[in-house]
Order: C-alpha cells, then sequence, then structure tokens
C-alpha cells in the first residue's frame, strides 16, 4: 500500500468530494508539514492520518487506491429544513462539524440535565442571574446544563453548509451553530431554536441538522421557533404589530426608544429579527442589525467561551493546532 502512496494521489482522491488541496493542506496537515515529505510513502502515511482525524474521514477508503473516499458514518441523522432543489443534504459541512462537535466532547467536563418543556421556566432561571435573555446569557445557561455550543464555519469554498447541528454524545449534547449571519441577535435565536429541539425532545440520540432556520410548515420547526420566541421575548411576541419603518435608521431609533428603559430584560436585537419575521421585512431587520452592531462577534463570543471551558490538556499538539484554528482564538 504504501510504495505507490503519493500526497498527490491523495489530493486527487480528497478533491472528488469537495476537500480541495489548499484546504486539506491548511486544515488535514499539521503545520510542520514540510512538501519535501510528498512523495516519501511512508511520511504520507503519517499524514494520511492526520488528515483522516482532522476532516472525519475514513482512513482505509482513503489509502485504498481503487476505493472513493468516504466520512466516518455518521450517528443516525435528522435533516430539517430540506429545501434544496438538487436533493442534496449538507453532508461534507455535516462530517466537518461533527469532527469537530466529537472534539468538543472529549475536550470538556459536563453532564447534561435535562431541559424543563416550558420556555419561560428557563426564561425565568436566566433572568435570575442576568440582566436580559442574549446570547451571553444563552450560553451561560447552555454550559450550566451541560450542553457544549460551538460555531463552526471552517468549510471549503462553495461548500453547501447548515445553519445548526446538534449532536448527541454519552454524557451531553453538542450545539454547533454555522448562519453566515454573525450578529449576536441572529445566533442567540438559533441557539436558542436548537435548545428547543433539546427541550421539547425532537432528538434523542444521533444528530439532528437544521439546513435553514426559518419559519415554515415543519411543525417541529415551528415548535422550535415558538419556544425560541417565548425564551427570547417572553410575552413580547409580535409586539410592534404592523407598525412601518421607512429605513434602519427609523426602526433603530424607535426600538432603542420604546424597548430599553421600558423592557430591558429584552435584547432590542431579539425584537428586531421577530418584527421581521412577523411582518417579511427580513431584509430590513438584518439591515438594521447590521447598524446597531456594525462589526458581529456572535462568532466569536460562542468561541471564546468554548474555548474556556476546553481542558486543553486532553489533545496532543495537533489536534490542539487544528482546534485553534477553527476556533479562531
Amino acid at each position: 500500500m504504501t510504495e505507490s502512496l503519493t500526497m498527490a494521489a491523495l489530493y486527487g482522491k480528497l478533491s472528488k468530494i469537495g476537500l480541495k488541496k489548499d484546504y486539506v493542506r491548511e486544515n488535514g496537515l499539521p503545520s510542520w508539514w514540510d512538501d519535501e515529505l510528498n512523495d516519501k510513502p511512508v511520511a504520507v502515511l503519517e499524514g494520511a492520518g492526520y488528515i483522516a482525524k482532522n476532516l472525519n474521514l475514513d482512513l482505509s477508503s482513503l489509502l485504498t487506491p481503487q476505493e472513493k473516499v468516504k466520512f466516518n458514518r455518521p450517528p443516525h441523522t435528522k435533516f430539517k429544513q430540506h429545501n434544496s432543489q438538487n436533493n442534496q443534504h449538507p453532508h461534507l459541512a455535516q462530517a466537518l462539524a461533527s469532527r469537530f462537535a466529537e472534539l468538543i466532547s472529549l475536550g470538556v467536563e459536563v453532564n447534561y440535565t435535562p431541559l424543563p418543556k416550558d420556555a419561560k421556566t428557563i426564561r425565568e432561571d436566566i433572568l435570575s442571574h442576568w440582566p436580559k435573555v442574549d446570547l451571553t446569557s444563552l450560553l451561560d445557561y447552555c454550559w450550566s446544563q451541560g450542553i457544549a455550543v460551538g460555531y463552526f464555519d471552517h468549510f471549503p469554498n462553495k461548500t453547501k453548509k447548515f445553519a445548526g447541528l446538534i449532536q448527541w454524545y454519552s454524557t451531553c449534547p453538542v450545539i454547533i451553530l454555522s448562519s453566515k449571519h454573525q450578529q449576536s441577535a441572529r445566533l442567540a435565536f438559533d441557539l436558542a431554536h436548537e435548545l428547543g429541539h433539546l427541550a421539547l425532545a425532537h432528538l434523542k440520540d444521533g444528530v439532528l441538522v437544521d439546513e435553514e432556520i426559518t419559519f415554515d410548515n415543519d411543525s417541529e420547526e415551528k415548535e422550535a421557533n415558538q419556544f425560541a420566541t417565548e425564551l427570547l421575548l417572553g410575552d413580547c411576541d409580535n409586539c410592534l404589530g404592523d407598525r412601518k419603518f421607512p429605513n434602519t435608521e427609523k426602526f433603530s431609533i424607535y426600538v432603542q426608544e420604546h424597548f430599553i428603559s421600558h423592557h430591558p430584560d429584552i435584547d432590542i436585537g431579539a425584537i428586531i429579527l421577530n418584527y421581521g419575521c412577523h411582518n417579511n421585512y427580513f431584509a430590513l431587520a438584518m439591515a438594521t442589525l447590521k447598524v446597531l452592531e456594525p462589526n458581529p462577534n456572535g462568532n466569536k463570543i460562542i468561541n471564546e467561551y468554548l474555548a474556556n471551558q476546553l481542558d486543553w490538556d486532553k489533545f496532543d499538539d495537533e489536534t490542539y493546532e487544528y482546534l485553534e484554528k477553527v476556533l479562531g482564538v
């Protein structure tokens, strides 16, 4: 097997499943890898081990010349919000994020405490420790309940992505968020939505992948959205009604003037998103969030919290380096 093993051959096989050379070189191989090793079979065999480990690949399929590269077999997976016209689920994105979730589960010491089914009970619990329900307080609550949370968007270019993923391990569920919208309020809603799936027992084992998080006709998605709305807004769902706003500036000023003092326990970003969803003004809502948070860093808030929870001594040097890269810390 090792006599004809070259890195060029591995790159060729990997490109056929969407893992191009530059991505594999940057994310699959350790930083100490020297391209002078590319044609040395024993070294390439070692390199293949790193690639398979980091990118969640079946090593045997990677090394067998005539066999297509396969990802490690995932647990039972439930895909939600499947709207793709070409009937393709985000398998590549799931495989890469699932490996990230697995590493998180190996690096934390938590035990899951089942969630109350009532969103308002969780809201009251959060508000007993925090002034409002937002991304930071939701993260604190998740970790206190033994729910690990991370943000992952370290995908190859043009990969079909997902918004949220829950993966069960023996002691805890791991939530991975991956929305392209990195405003804190949007990620807070996505996180609250995934908490809804857990609290309402939509997933008891395996993996759930939310390809998108929108309002549609799927009953479980409706339930998770309603749960998230109650968790974030309490009794203020659709509190702006059908009021019209000519632009983002008027919208942001109105919300700040009417809600910061009257509803200090509600994040105004949640009010803005809620209005956009009820009135089909999502573009206006997201544009307004960008006005309020011009340099969104919700993804960094999530991963900085995660980095502080990880026991980094549990990882070998190469895995440590990979985690630092994908966490962006």
